[in-house]
């Protein structure tokens, strides 16, 4: 039994009725690269300005050096002459690399920043112990602790100090022998006037017209000897000359005798 509102089924070759679909275009392929490409230039300009900000803010405004006043002069001037003082070109290790290259009397210097625009200069300064005369340039240089010539005497500069008149190979024998001379006897170092090496050994020129010959070879013990032999009750309150290189004859006569 067929109802009213049933419909008979169509039979035969009837063809189906089937919704369009319209194709969707997809995006060319050139377009995702170039996206990619415009999000990594903005990411990359923008992280440049926010550095650029940061390293003009951190620019140098103060500091505070710590060393000895001559140093410290030069110092401050370096630091007043340079033209950027932003944090790239007051790094720590460029601003030491630039001071030592500058300022010779620098032995050893740490510098610290101070976040944000503070800069800290801690510096050792060198210890001069002699005055040296280069042959061929013919400057008188100063001469540190260790037998380093590190610099000219400046024009004007006074320095109070022993002149050294060696060869360059023997600065470093020179300066252990007055540290030597320092250790022992610091009263016969600060009245030192020249230190030379000749006549197969070493001639101390003190004040008032003392002098010493030592032997080249073991100089310690033979200052130790020579200052001992000077401490004496019958020497000590004289001047003299005295020739100590053959260990066994010294020679000594009063300064106002001839040159021995």
């Amino acid at each position: 039994m067929r109802l009213p509102f049933m419909k008979k089924k169509e039979v035969g070759n009837v063809r189906r009725r089937k919704k369009i679909v319209k194709p969707v275009r997809k995006p060319s392929r050139w377009l995702k690269p170039l996206a990619q490409g415009m999000a990594i230039s903005l990411a990359v300009v923008a992280s440049g300005f926010g550095i650029w900000k940061l390293n003009t803010q951190l620019s140098i405004s103060y500091w505070d050096i710590e060393a000895a006043p001559h140093v410290k002069a030069q110092i401050q001037t370096y630091l007043e002459q340079q033209k950027d003082l932003d944090y790239w070109h007051t790094r720590a290790s460029v601003l030491q690399e630039g001071l030592v290259a500058q300022i010779p009397d620098i032995q050893h210097i740490q510098v610290s920043r101070i976040l944000p625009d503070g800069l800290l200069v801690q510096v050792i300064a060198r210890k001069p112990m002699a005055l040296w005369k280069d042959a061929q340039a013919k400057q008188v240089k100063l001469v540190d602790e260790k037998g380093v010539a590190y610099r000219a005497l400046k024009r004007g500069e006074v320095m109070d100090l022993p002149v050294l008149r060696v060869s360059q190979d023997a600065l470093g024998q020179a300066v252990q022998l007055l540290l030597a001379l320092n250790t022992y006897d610091k009263r016969k170092l600060l009245h030192l006037s020249e230190l030379i090496m000749a006549d197969h050994g070493w001639r101390l020129n003190f004040a008032r017209g003392e002098q010493w010959k030592v032997a080249q070879t073991q100089v310690e013990k033979n200052l130790i000897q020579v200052i001992n032999v000077l401490g004496a009750p019958r020497w000590a309150k004289g001047h003299w000359r005295i020739d100590a290189r053959i260990p066994e004859r010294w020679f000594i006569r009063p300064v106002k005798q001839e040159v021995i």
